[in-house]
């Protein structure tokens, strides 16, 4: 029962790693935060459209 407590807890955190908002999210935290450490200004954009 462990092992698949175990399982499942590790599944569902590299289900999440792969996640295409999670990967966008972390893109634009990475760019806020060389832009802040080099002060520089950042504008974005956030929209909704549909795909």
């Amino acid at each position: 029962m462990r092992k698949i407590f175990l399982l499942l807890m590790l599944s569902s955190i590299f289900a999440q790693r792969l996640d295409p908002v999670d990967l966008a999210m972390q893109e634009l935290r990475t760019t806020v935060e060389i832009a802040s450490r080099s002060s520089m200004k950042v504008f974005v954009e956030d929209f909704t459209g549909l795909n």
